[in-house]
């Protein structure tokens, strides 16, 4: 499998940069990308959601280990 450079990912107005794997043509965003995002899986009308705890733009939490 090949790994690209750094590629821009832009879904419902959130924006980031990731790795990805080339596997044949299709494309697959999985979950750290989501959670990166800040996006929801609607799954009763199967699409994307901004987190609606902050839609306007993604936040991410850090934790610390104590």
């Amino acid at each position: 499998m090949g790994v690209t450079e750094a590629i821009l990912i832009e879904c419902e107005g959130h924006r980031t940069t990731e790795d990805a794997l080339v596997v044949g043509n299709g494309i697959l965003i999985g979950q750290v990308v989501l959670e990166k995002l800040d996006l929801l899986v609607d799954c009763r009308q199967q699409k994307l959601i901004p987190n609606p705890a902050h839609p306007d733009y993604p936040v991410t939490y850090i934790l610390s280990a104590a």
